[in-house]
Order: C-alpha cells, then sequence, then structure tokens
C-alpha cells in the first residue's frame, strides 16, 4: 500500500491559528501563516514506499493504489508521474470531497484583523470584511468591501475598496495597476496606473503614475502624477496646508527621492542628539564621535543617491500635453507645478485647467471641453 507524502499540511484549519514562536523564543502574533498560497508547477504531493514494517511515515496516509485525489487545477508531473502539481496560483487545500485542490481566488468571509494576522497570498483576494490597522496584505488582484484602516496593503495587480480608506497618517496602500476606493482620509496612495477616488480624498499623498481622478474635493494633501489630474467638486480648502499637484515628473521616482529625504533628516537629528550629549562633557566621547562619524557617512551616501536619482528623473516628453482640471472651485493657495514651473493660487477659480506653455503655467476654462 503505497503512502502519500504531502507538500502542505494536510489538516490545515486557517479558524484556529496561532501565534508563531521565534527561533529568539520571541512570538510573532502577526504571521500565522493564514493560507497555504502554491505556484504553478509547485509539487502538492509524492507517492513513497511504506517502511520495512507496512507503515507509513508520520504525516503519510496510507491508500491502497497509486490513485491522487486530484481535484481541480491540479495534474500528475509528466516528469515524475509520482508527483501531484498545481497548475494554477492559489492556495492548496482537500475540498469536501477530499480530493486535493488548488483555489485562485480567496475570500476572507471578515475582517483582516489579530485573529487572521498578516495575509500573503499568490492569487486574487476578496476581503469582505474590513483591514484592520496593524496589518499587511498582499495579493494580486484584491476587493476590499469594507474599510481599509492604518494597513499596509500591496496589489500586484489592481486594487479596489468599497468602504473607502482612514489611513491615520500611516496607511500605506499600492497597487500595480488602477486603484480606485470611495474616499480616501490620511493615508498615502501608490499606483503605477490609475488612481479614481468617487467621493472625497482628504489629507492624502499621492503618487500616480496614470491618471488622477477624484470626484468631490481634494484638500489638505499633495498629489504627484504623470500627466492629468482631475478634480471634480473643488481643489484646496479647509485649515490644513496648502494643497500641492505636482505633474510632469515620473511620480514614483519622486516618491524614492522623499524617503530619502526622511532617511536624510533622521540621521540629521541622530546626530544633533549626539553633539548634544557630547557638549555635556561626556566621559565618552570617543564613543559618540565614531558614532557620528557613521551617520554622517550614511548622509553623504543618501545625499549622493538623491543626486543621482534626480539626475534621472525625466519631465515628461511634452509637458504642454499636462493638464490640472478642476471642474468645481479652485481655492485661494493650492500650489501647481508643472515640471520646473510653479504657481500659487492667490484669488478663487471655477471651471478651469491649468497647463504648461513658454515655460509657465497658464490657467484655461472650461476644465473639460465639450
Amino acid at each position: 500500500m503505497p503512502c502519500l507524502k504531502h507538500y502542505f499540511d494536510p489538516d490545515f484549519d486557517y479558524t484556529d491559528l496561532k501565534p508563531v514562536e521565534k527561533n529568539d523564543g520571541s512570538v510573532d502574533y502577526y504571521n500565522m501563516g493564514y493560507v497555504q498560497s502554491v505556484i504553478i508547477g509547485q509539487v502538492l504531493a509524492q507517492w513513497e514506499e511504506p517502511d520495512e514494517d507496512g507503515k507509513c511515515p508520520l504525516g503519510q496516509r496510507h491508500y491502497p493504489e497509486k490513485e491522487f485525489p486530484r481535484g481541480p487545477n491540479t495534474k500528475i508531473n509528466p516528469e515524475n508521474t509520482n508527483q501531484l502539481i498545481a497548475t494554477r496560483n492559489g492556495y492548496v487545500f482537500y475540498n469536501e470531497e477530499g480530493l486535493i485542490t488548488v483555489k485562485e481566488l480567496l475570500n476572507v468571509r471578515g475582517d483582516v484583523n489579530l485573529s487572521t494576522g498578516n495575509i500573503f497570498f499568490v492569487g486574487d483576494m476578496v476581503v469582505h470584511g474590513s483591514i484592520k490597522s496593524g496589518l499587511d496584505v498582499k495579493a494580486n488582484n484584491i476587493n476590499v468591501k469594507g474599510v481599509i484602516e492604518q494597513a499596509n496593503v500591496h496589489a500586484a495587480g489592481f486594487l479596489k475598496c468599497d468602504g473607502g480608506i482612514k489611513g491615520n497618517t500611516k496607511g500605506l496602500i499600492e497597487s500595480k495597476e488602477t486603484l480606485r476606493t470611495t474616499f480616501c482620509e490620511n493615508a498615502t496612495l501608490v499606483s503605477s496606473g490609475n488612481i479614481i477616488i468617487d467621493k472625497n480624498c482628504m489629507h492624502t499623498t499621492v503618487y500616480c503614475e496614470g491618471k488622477f481622478a477624484v470626484k468631490g474635493r481634494f484638500a489638505g494633501g499633495r498629489c504627484y502624477s504623470d500627466q492629468i489630474v482631475f478634480i471634480g467638486e473643488q481643489l484646496g480648502g479647509g485649515l490644513s496646508a496648502a494643497s500641492q499637484i505636482i505633474v510632469g515628473y515620473n511620480p514614483l521616482l519622486l516618491l524614492q527621492i522623499d524617503k530619502i529625504s526622511t532617511q536624510i533628516s533622521v540621521l540629521e537629528n541622530d546626530v544633533k542628539d549626539l553633539q548634544k550629549i557630547m557638549s555635556n562633557g561626556s566621559s565618552t566621547t570617543a564613543e559618540f564621535t565614531g558614532k557620528i562619524e557613521k551617520c554622517e557617512m550614511k548622509i553623504r551616501f543618501l545625499k549622493n543617491k538623491k543626486k543621482q536619482l534626480w539626475g534621472k528623473i525625466q519631465q515628461a516628453e511634452k509637458l504642454e500635453s499636462c493638464r490640472i482640471m478642476v471642474q468645481g472651485i479652485v481655492k485661494s493657495g493650492v500650489e501647481i507645478s508643472i515640471g520646473p514651473a510653479y504657481m500659487q493660487v492667490n484669488e478663487p477659480l471655477e471651471n478651469v485647467f491649468f497647463y504648461y506653455e513658454n515655460n509657465e503655467i497658464k490657467v484655461g476654462s472650461p476644465a473639460l471641453k465639450k
């Protein structure tokens, strides 16, 4: 009687996850392995011979003959008929009929929270609840029915959030393709495709390689977009920092520059703190001098890297094709940049578009031509 060796846990129960103990003895409450991901061609199970007593090793299952319990999206390996492999990216499990199955779509029937932990999946995912604060989610295409809170969410394809985004200043939402949500507050949005906000976008930083569109208001944030920005109801306003729209440069390179600037700022503050301690007559001056030198070396390296990135930034081929269109009202104080040109709006405007001509920003109307 042959034995079936599994390359996944056949008794896995996603409803009964336990915190994982690390090598150092600490406990990880966030990465509990919610799903058993597999990729095309990955070995799922393999026939092996029983031991001398005719028994299967622990964890293997006895079968009367070599006939795989083969379910959807699996096949026998043509290069080794003793192996069962996946024919799709997805997650592996035994279905109700007792067949090894790979499913491409992962449905999370409630919230992503501390009971699920972080979820990393190779296929598409639907979250029927919300993604709670402090959690990380990565998948191909992601559809969230509830709210995305102060979480990190990364989609290798498109991302759609029906319940809106409330990032609490630290939420980071990224997609390689279109990102669409009902509204967004206090978050950072990054997309290699288009970004569409069906209502308002408030106090949010946006990096969009495609077109950026807000049907309601955009206020208190910054938007870096390649060429096209559309605002439906209102741009700017409120008591927060001035709203900024920047087009004509690669937004993802600008994102890298912003990250480096943050690192430099942290290191410069560290140097100031160390110098302050030294000025108080510390007896460990040599130790602090070494730390300061290391910080200053890192600062020089990062500044050089930042300079190189600025050198890579290419203006859009035709700055003249850049458009910032506002069908509603543009409040005073709004800052507009198209390539090297800059304008601050000094008085309210309505139903206008901003464009680049003769090395400066000009204003036209109406926002959209019929």
